[in-house]
């Protein structure tokens, strides 16, 4: 298991969920007494920073959580998009083939279309292995 870390700075949310897996976000999320799931998912849903969990695989951002943040890019949101940051260097953990690449690809999209996207990996200018395999 993994601590999940959610800082109240002022006005902002910043979430830090570490190598959170399912498991952490089903208990957090669905199977908590209820007040506890209700205050957490109150508390989540506004975060501002998203520091995204377990590098992005495939148990890291469980669609339940992801589907909480109303900070997510829209055509009608008007305040200042959720801001997210992926550490991780692509193409070295799971197969594209199987589904389990780290980071998941379609997270990947997500977090490209509907956040402000921040990666460890662009920094470094550094490609995705899949990029590459899908260019050629």
């Amino acid at each position: 298991s993994s601590d999940l870390l959610l800082f109240e700075i002022g006005e902002r949310k910043l979430l830090f969920p570490g190598d959170a897996q399912i498991e952490n976000w089903n208990y957090a999320l669905k199977t908590a007494p209820e007040k506890n799931r209700n205050r957490w998912r109150n508390l989540l849903e506004d975060v501002d920073y998203y520091k995204v969990g377990h590098h992005g695989s495939l148990n890291g951002t469980p669609k339940t959580l992801w589907g909480l943040f109303d900070g997510k890019r829209s055509k009608y949101a008007t305040n200042e998009p959720l801001v997210s940051a992926l550490s991780t260097m692509g193409g070295l953990h799971g197969s594209m083939y199987r589904g389990t690449e780290v980071p998941r690809r379609p997270l990947l999209q997500a977090l490209k279309e509907e956040t402000d996207y921040l990666s460890t990996q662009d920094r470094r200018g550094n490609t995705y292995a899949e990029d590459v395999l899908l260019e050629i």
